[in-house]
């Protein structure tokens, strides 16, 4: 299989200087309604690649800006072809589309809809229509409708072709498209022509490549109409028509053969990795007489603008009941203990509801007395309060995990889902903090907000890294006895720090049963929560029995760090196309001290080694020491230094967990002399 590889560009459209040869017409790779027997037999006789239960044989669309009353609009239109090969894809017959529109009234529309389920029974073809009461449409959300149809008559076997066109008054926003599915996509073509008076920004991502990749220019003409001022206004009835002549630019893309997608562990959301195009409209320009009008702002007029708003600077500036608290921690001198401070403070009064946005639901005093408020709520009256407590802090803008991976080079606001306060530290790193999670510490960021960067506002802004400020680190440390049965007991000392603690700040009963789960063989006679240390880490001591065998035994196998372990390997696919992205690098320590039953010797030790991972990406170290005729000291330690593993690294990083566990697996060898 060849080396996936990421295809990530950015191409402005514009035709000033460019050499571009004229692009030659194209025939359409799919045309509604043509399908007949002969190739209907051919498709099902060809095989599903990985036995998928559907498949799309041929998506395709096309983009162009066309002249209308007073302006221009988007024309995308779309025509596509399914296979059904068992039950399980008949949830494919139902295609869903999201249509946008505004508060002026502006509203993406769907027409020309049509659709076909064809059946082959011997060399005879069936044709069904798509019925008017199969479609539907609701409404998701203030600005968004879904529009949906169901075509008739599906079964094992059946074909189904649809085809639309969706016309838009939102020039700013050029369909996008995407090549892959969740079923395997055996074609999948998007073309766009853009005339010369607009210039749009394209982002090309794709980790598969494309079979084609082109660009070109053609001859554009469109009619415009024009309606005259009457003084009183405009007048449908005296306007002009109007015809525009220019050149266009031409895009082509086709992708074959690509993969259903799934996901695979350790990934962001799937819009980081399926194979696509997106457009930002970034220039308008009609003649060269006349100053182009840009659309696309720089990343100070995102701050200006955000500056401006009464949900997001606006909030900053107003005051709240805890204004006199939080200055009152003025006399703290260390900075990082006053930040720590003002943030245990407003997270003794107000908790999070579970709502990632970036926009401020209610004034402070409003938010204060409900006692709850979303991420934005918090975030922007920490950054208040860290300013009344006489700290530098400022907004640092964020993508979550969820949301997407920021694209730096394109400047526009929706990139981003999510604010926290970002505080100067004189001489040292600057901490980042975040208050709608109460069982992680002060400068530990929610792992859903460790998303390579950040985007700070205020005199210093600029891109700030969000790497993680602690690993994933679990310890355990035993001291056990091994009995002549074979039986293990003793006590366990289970350690969770850094973001490993977080989901481990619970009550010990819930600790306990949590143990328990992940340690079915082990018989738990006691559990105890111990204090709470000063780096926030949470630490149980159990007692604990693994039962043996009812007998003295002549020769005992013993593996205790694979009985302990919570190590196992996610990476169970032999290949994969994607980045491993860790939110934090994990960390496994263990440490057992045995005492071995008298009258044994151990007979059989694994060998002690040592793994690293190419470009100091990890280590793994395993030891069995010997200490005296009676005790061993086992240790094993695995650690990532990356949050990020191309794909290329893939395979070393796979083998070292392997070779990891199936070193935990080795027996220690105990003979009865």
């Amino acid at each position: 299989m060849s080396t996936p590889l990421l295809l990530r560009g950015l191409l402005v459209f514009g035709l000033i200087g460019t050499t571009l040869g004229l692009a030659r017409a194209q025939e359409a790779p799919l045309k509604f309604g043509k399908l007949e027997a002969r190739e209907a037999a051919a498709l099902l006789a060809q095989p599903t690649p990985d036995s998928a239960a559907a498949e799309v044989l041929c998506d395709f669309g096309q983009s162009r800006i066309k002249g209308k009353q007073d302006g221009f609009e988007l024309r995308f239109e779309r025509t596509a072809r399914l296979l059904i090969r068992r039950t399980e894809g008949y949830d494919q017959a139902t295609v869903r589309i999201v249509l946008y529109h505004d508060k002026e009234g502006g509203r993406e529309k769907i027409s020309q809809l049509k659709g076909l389920t064809y059946h082959l029974t011997g060399t005879q073809l069936s044709k069904e229509p798509l019925k008017t009461e199969a479609v539907f449409s609701r409404k998701l959300d203030e600005h968004h409708d879904e529009y949906a149809f169901t075509l008739p008559n599906v079964r094992a076997g059946a074909i189904l072709e649809f085809t639309y066109l969706l016309t838009s008054p939102f020039l700013f926003n050029l369909q996008d498209w995407r090549f892959q599915q969740d079923i395997p996509v055996r074609w999948s073509e998007y073309r766009v022509s853009i005339p010369a008076f607009y210039s749009y920004k394209e982002l090309t991502r794709s980790y598969l490549p494309f079979a084609v990749n082109e660009t070109g220019v053609e001859s554009y003409q469109t009619s415009y109409q024009q309606s005259g001022d009457t003084g009183y206004g405009n007048s449908a009835f005296d306007s002009r028509n109007l015809t525009l002549s220019t050149k266009a630019l031409t895009r082509r893309w086709v992708l074959k053969e690509a993969p259903a997608f799934r996901p695979e562990p350790y990934m962001t959301t799937p819009r980081d990795y399926v194979s696509g195009v997106d457009f930002e409209l970034e220039r308008i320009q009609f003649d060269s007489t006349h100053d182009p009008q840009f659309q696309v702002g720089s990343w100070a007029q995102i701050e200006a603008q955000l500056l401006k708003n009464t949900d997001f600077g606006g909030f900053l500036e107003r005051d709240s009941p805890l204004k006199a608290a939080a200055a009152a921690l003025v006399s703290l001198p260390d900075v990082a203990a006053r930040a720590g401070a003002v943030r245990q403070l407003l997270l003794g009064a107000v908790v999070y509801n579970e709502v990632p946005t970036l926009y401020a639901s209610a004034p402070p005093r409003r938010v204060l007395e409900l006692r709850q408020g979303n991420a934005a709520d918090l975030n922007l009256l920490l950054i208040a309060l860290l300013r009344q407590a006489g700290l530098e802090a400022q907004p640092l803008l964020l993508s979550t995990r969820g949301h997407g991976r920021i694209q730096t080079e394109l400047p526009v606001l929706s990139q981003f889902n999510y604010v926290v306060a970002h505080v100067a530290v004189p001489g040292g790193q600057p901490l980042l903090l975040d208050a709608t999670d109460a069982r992680l510490p002060a400068g530990l960021l929610p792992q859903n907000c460790l998303n390579d960067q950040g985007r700070l506002l205020g005199p210093k802004g600029g891109w700030v890294s969000l790497a993680p400020a602690a690993s994933h680190f679990t310890y355990t440390q035993a001291k056990l006895t091994l009995a002549s049965t074979g039986e293990l007991s003793g006590t366990i000392r289970q350690e969770y720090a850094g973001y490993a603690a977080a989901d481990r700040r619970q009550p010990v009963a819930t600790l306990r049963q949590q143990w328990q789960q992940a340690h079915p063989d082990w018989q738990l006679e006691k559990a105890d929560l111990l204090p709470a240390a000063a780096d926030g880490s949470v630490a149980l001591h159990l007692q604990a029995r693994l039962p043996g065998g009812g007998a003295p035994a002549g020769t005992i196998y013993l593996r205790p760090l694979q009985a302990l372990g919570e190590l196992g390997n996610p990476f169970r696919s032999a290949t994969r196309l994607y980045p491993v992205d860790f939110a934090a690098p994990p960390r496994l320590e263990q440490t057992v001290e045995l005492t071995l039953p008298g009258g044994y010797t151990a007979t059989g030790l694994p060998a002690n080694i040592q793994l690293a991972l190419p470009d100091n990406g990890g280590r793994f170290i395993f030891q069995a020491v010997p200490n005296g005729p009676d005790k061993l000291t086992l240790v094993s330690r695995l650690q990532l230094n990356k949050t990020r593993y191309s794909a290329q690294e893939y395979h070393a990083l796979r083998e070292f967990y392997a070779k990891a566990l199936a070193k935990l697996a080795e027996p220690i060898v105990l003979q009865r002399q």
